[in-house]
């Protein structure tokens, strides 16, 4: 008995050293431990639509839409499938607050294909990164003198370090984009013996990434449909405003919010066909190419089987640059392969071509690239006529990403028994025939 009572007093001394450790944990990891996700990502979308038709305007309220807007865009839907998708967005500023024309600027970003809010994705990164790094998959520009460039790290970077200096009735204002998104999840631990919630707070810092999305689904989304348009956006849940003080020289802390609710305009063309031309382009360029439009030399013809037939492999090449283009996503943890755009402009200037295409996913080009093709991008060959699709390779899933396929025709699938094709419901829309090699 005596026995018992020890080994009783003994647990109890035990469970209340535990029990005060937990305590003393959970007290620790509540008023001193907040931990943080730090990523950019789109939550929510925060522009308003006001929409003005240009032609619709007097010439004093133009010359007034003209003054305030700080962001242009443009927007090649390529709905009539005779071009290629474009969009793009530029940023106009001034270099100093004297606001004279000298110091007149613009800085834009531009995106080959359709950018939609639900291709963002959430991108862990730290604080530093988030700040100083630009969105990815863009070609950038600068404007100086009328001359569109890009300039690596000799342009402005279009990042959350870098303030603006934009004229509004004639006086200087400073606009960054620094705000952020936070929200708090609660969550029980180990440490608390799944007995409390345990607060996690995290943090989105929003880029340019979301702005470009934000104006695209503004302008996509649009009831007037295409054409010229101005259109009123709210821009503070991203920017910070401040003006300036003339007697310190120096810009004010944000005491301005309501000028950037409801003084910005953004100032956007919206069409139904899709870019063929260089001259189409904010920047008079795409993909860095000034002479796009007067590009027209033949694809390489050892790939000539038959009189209007092409073979394409991942070997291919275009006016000496590969016919296919590749994007890597972290998640799937590879890269996904579409048609380029050079690839897009000589098959829509034949009609009547039709393209076998045969990948081998594990063939020596790839390999010497370290080029792990995971599947075919979104919108990869829409509207490209198609004979055969052959795909050779090791066991792995090969992913077709939505509208992959579609208005391809698309008739015959040769696969290797050892890959899965996901994804085809959403891929293609003509019946075909599965062919395991």
């Amino acid at each position: 008995m005596k026995a018992l009572k020890t080994i009783g007093n003994c647990c109890l001394v035990f469970l209340t050293v535990i029990a005060v450790c937990v305590i003393i944990a959970y007290v620790y990891y509540h008023f001193f431990v907040h931990d943080k996700t730090v990523g950019v990502n789109y939550v929510d979308n925060q522009i308003g639509l006001d929409i003005q038709k240009s032609d619709e305007l007097t010439e004093e309220e133009k010359n007034e839409f003209e003054e305030r807007y700080f962001i242009e865009a443009n927007f090649y839907s390529n709905a009539k499938n005779n071009g290629i998708a474009l969009q793009e967005m530029k940023l106009n500023y001034f270099t100093d607050y004297k606001l004279l024309s000298t110091s007149y600027r613009s800085t834009g970003m531009q995106y080959l294909g359709d950018l939609k809010q639900e291709d963002l994705q959430l991108v862990a990164t730290t604080e530093e990164q988030a700040t100083r790094d630009e969105p990815k998959n863009f070609t950038y520009y600068d404007t100086t003198n009328g001359i569109n460039w890009d300039g690596g790290k000799l342009r402005t970077q279009l990042n959350r370090e870098t303030a603006f200096i934009i004229s509004i009735d004639n006086k200087p204002y400073q606009i960054q984009l620094d705000k952020t998104y936070e929200w708090t999840t609660y969550e029980r631990q180990w440490y608390t013996l799944w007995i409390w919630n345990k607060p996690t707070t995290h943090v989105w810092l929003y880029n340019y990434l979301d702005v470009f999305a934000d104006c695209m689904q503004a302008i996509r989304s649009n009831s007037a449909g295409y054409g010229d348009y101005y259109i009123t956006v709210d821009l503070s849940e991203y920017f910070t405003i401040r003006a300036f003080d003339t007697e310190s020289g120096k810009f004010k802390e944000d005491d301005v919010t309501d000028i950037i609710k409801n003084y910005s305009v953004l100032k956007f063309h919206y069409d139904e066909n899709g870019a063929r031309n260089s001259s189409q382009s904010l920047f008079k360029c795409i993909d860095c190419n000034p002479k796009y439009d007067i590009s027209d030399e033949p694809i390489d013809t050892t790939y000539w089987q038959e009189r209007m037939t092409y073979t394409l492999t991942e070997t291919s090449k275009l006016n000496g640059a590969d016919i296919f283009s590749y994007r890597y996503s972290e998640v799937y943890g590879g890269y996904f392969l579409s048609l380029s755009m050079d690839g897009q402009k000589l098959f829509a200037e034949m009609p009547r071509a039709k393209v076998n295409i045969t990948l081998d996913l594990q063939s020596e080009y790839l390999t010497e690239r370290e080029l792990k093709i995971v599947g075919f991008d979104y919108n990869a060959f829409e509207g490209l006529e198609l004979a055969t699709l052959t795909i050779r390779g090791e066991t792995q899933t090969f992913y077709l990403l939505e509208n992959s396929l579609f208005g391809t025709s698309l008739k015959t699938i040769k696969r290797s028994e050892s890959i899965t094709l996901d994804g085809l419901e959403t891929a293609i829309d003509s019946e075909f025939a599965e062919v395991v090699l």
